[in-house]
């Protein structure tokens, strides 16, 4: 959002511009427009959803006016904005959504037990050393952590719900 706008509630952008990166993007759209959905926008009807291919593009919509707001998720936010701090000048980030699993490391079948469980040992650990650190600095994130199908059955739920009460992803 831009510092100088007017929109203080998600119901202030009716009839407003909204940009995305991409229509299935868990974090950057699918989170954002069920928590607007979820706070008295219909997203099929209230406003223009634009999607623009990109993280970054979703924030320079905003950035050169052409959305009246933008979703992205923090790591790229926080990439773009370190690189050029007139964003962090002229924009803010007026919402935060609720946070699901994301990103996830798997291993083919044919790979090795003993290497799949090195690589996993590896990257669990990495915010336990000074060069792990840095590289997950430079990754944008604080660690990585063990998971199973379990753990992304909560995704699973959340898009069953996103597709029945915003919108459906295979239209």
């Amino acid at each position: 959002m831009r510092k100088d706008s007017n929109i203080k509630d998600p119901i202030d952008l009716k009839g407003k511009v909204v940009s995305y990166p991409a229509p299935t993007a868990l974090a950057a759209t699918l989170l954002p427009q069920d928590f607007l959905q979820n706070n008295g926008i219909n997203v099929r009807t209230d406003i223009e959803n634009r999607y623009v291919g990109s993280q970054e593009s979703s924030i320079m919509n905003v950035f050169v006016g052409d959305s009246a707001a933008g979703a992205t998720w923090p790591p790229p936010w926080k990439a773009l904005s370190d690189e050029r701090p007139e964003l962090k000048q002229q924009l803010k980030v007026i919402w935060q959504t609720q946070s699901l699993p994301n990103n996830s490391i798997i291993a083919r079948s044919d790979v090795p037990p003993e290497l799949i469980r090195e690589v996993q040992t590896l990257l669990i650990n990495l915010q336990n050393t000074e060069s792990g650190q840095k590289i997950l600095k430079a990754m944008y994130l604080s660690k990585f952590e063990l998971a199973d199908n379990e753990t992304y059955n909560r995704v699973q739920k959340f898009i069953e719900h996103f597709e029945k009460t915003v919108r459906p992803l295979n239209p």
